[in-house]
């Protein structure tokens, strides 16, 4: 096994317990895709791997104090338990700070208020891997397992299939308005190329799925 692997290794243990607890879609499973994604563009776009990989593995820590605190929780609030999980591990101050960095701005969007505010390829691929993770047939599993852990209806025609802001800390009207408000708008928040041509298959298959879904529930067949 190379160093990450062996790195990735020790985290599963750590993780295990403290995602477990999940059900909203953030949990091992979504670590585990987020890895692979966030490998597989770090093979293409280059980047430290080390930063890339652990990054990765640990960036949802802010979704389990959500859930553990009953609102919406920063990544900036999870630093210092993302700290705990880095501090042992074999890496360099500098790349220990570099993930710390990476998770702290890994859910900016470019469709946000603030948009987005890291350049560097490592921030950038963790942006990328996350939001990859939330498109297509596995995101829409996971935005209906957050719809129900968040009480949303699964589709409310009553309210108009348009927004043009998107918040974190705020639920949306349905899973459907979620899918409609945040996961088709994510092919355009990809920064790297790689990203772009993996989202845009996705992107399809999801606006296939809520074509089909309103038709099916509304009755207004095309």
């Amino acid at each position: 096994m190379d160093k990450l692997q062996v790195i990735i290794q020790k985290l599963r243990i750590k993780a295990k317990d403290y995602f477990d607890k999940d059900a909203s879609g953030h949990n091992v499973d979504h670590l585990e895709r987020t890895l692979k994604y966030a490998l597989y563009l770090q093979s293409k776009e280059g980047g430290d791997k080390l930063v890339i990989g652990i990054s990765a593995y640990i960036h949802d820590i802010h979704r389990i104090m959500s859930n553990e605190y009953g609102r919406y929780v920063s990544p900036q609030e999870s630093i210092p338990i993302v700290e705990m999980f880095i501090n042992d591990l074999d890496l360099t101050k500098e790349q220990k700070e570099h993930i710390l960095h990476a998770v702290e701005h890994h859910e900016e969007y470019k469709f946000g208020k603030e948009g987005v505010s890291v350049f560097d390829i490592e921030s950038l691929i963790l942006q990328d891997a996350d939001n990859l993770d939330m498109c297509g047939a596995v995101g829409i599993v996971r935005a209906f397992k957050y719809g129900f852990l968040n009480g949303m209806m699964d589709y409310n025609p009553d309210v108009p299939l348009y927004n043009n802001s998107y918040s974190e800390s705020k639920n949306d009207a349905s899973t459907i308005h979620h899918i409609h408000n945040k996961l088709l708008r994510l092919a355009d928040n990809m920064n790297t190329k790689t990203a772009k041509k993996l989202a845009s298959k996705k992107t399809k298959l999801m606006k296939d799925f809520l074509k089909m879904y309103i038709e099916e529930t509304t009755g207004n067949y095309s």
